[in-house]
């Protein structure tokens, strides 16, 4: 009985042993560095459409001590484009032959951002009496959501169809990166005269560069009840400037009633 607990003790102490000891081995083969993400401190301009994956992983490359260069391997975990205006964060991940993870974040710049824009299809013209639906001809759009016109909120208005007159309008659009544009424009309540000139243009709302060239007639369209000869282009006194500016168009018909019509050019 006492060489069987001699026995029994000596296995235990030797599969302790070995136990040990192998745990030391497999310690000492496995790979325990974690993989290097390395890229350039400065943010990585590139414009809204910067030619995919091959443009956010310009100058990034990845290594660890067992596998050497893990360049290859990267990969793209997520852009997150919430984190400005004009910037975003990319986060690369990357995977050794031991299943062992690294990420690492960069800047993003876009060269070509904006913010929200606003177009005009129709003048913001209504007859005495008629509904305002101001919605079906203002829209908005960006290039982060593309159509933004389901998110224009009327932030202040004083208008009214029943009776003449010119309201002014401020309407507010905010994109998924929490950036709001605001535009105040008015709203012409008048109904038309008989013989009355009707100017078409083909846009009502346009943003320019400052210093860029401006062509009014270049946005005039079409003419009725008068000769496209007879219309007039007012530009605010002192020409464009930054912010808004209202273009007038005037044209008098043949009995003498005028028509008009208003381009609002939005200099940036």
């Amino acid at each position: 009985m006492r060489r069987l607990r001699i026995l029994t003790l000596v296995c235990m102490v030797i599969s302790t042993g070995l136990l040990v000891v192998s745990t030391i081995y497999q310690k000492s083969v496995e790979d325990q560095t974690i993989p290097v993400i390395q890229c350039p401190e400065a943010p990585l301009t590139i414009p809204m459409e910067g030619g995919g994956d091959e443009a956010l992983l310009k100058d990034v490359t990845a290594w660890d001590e067992k596998d050497g260069d893990l360049t290859d391997r990267i990969l793209l975990q997520g852009v997150d484009k919430r984190a400005g205006a004009s910037t975003a964060t990319v986060t690369y991940a990357v995977v050794d032959s031991d299943n062992h993870v690294a990420t690492r974040t960069r800047e993003i710049q876009y060269t070509d951002y904006q913010p929200p824009h606003f177009a005009l299809e129709q003048e913001l013209r209504y007859t005495v009496g008629s509904a305002l639906r101001i919605k079906d001809r203002l829209t908005a759009s960006d290039r982060i959501d593309g159509d933004l016109s389901d998110r224009i909120r009327v932030v202040s208005s004083s208008s009214s169809t029943y009776n003449e007159g010119i309201y002014p309008a401020t309407f507010e659009v905010t994109n998924s990166l929490g950036d709001t544009a605001t535009i105040t424009l008015d709203i012409v309540v008048r109904s038309y005269e008989a013989g009355e000139p009707r100017i078409q243009l083909s846009e009502y709302l346009i943003y320019q560069k400052a210093g860029e060239a401006f062509d009014p007639w270049a946005y005039l369209e079409t003419v009725s009840g008068a000769e496209r000869e007879n219309v007039e282009v007012q530009l605010p006194e002192n020409g464009l400037s930054e912010g808004v500016n209202k273009v007038a168009y005037t044209c008098r018909g043949q009995n003498g009633s005028e028509g008009s019509t208003t381009l609002y050019v939005v200099i940036e």
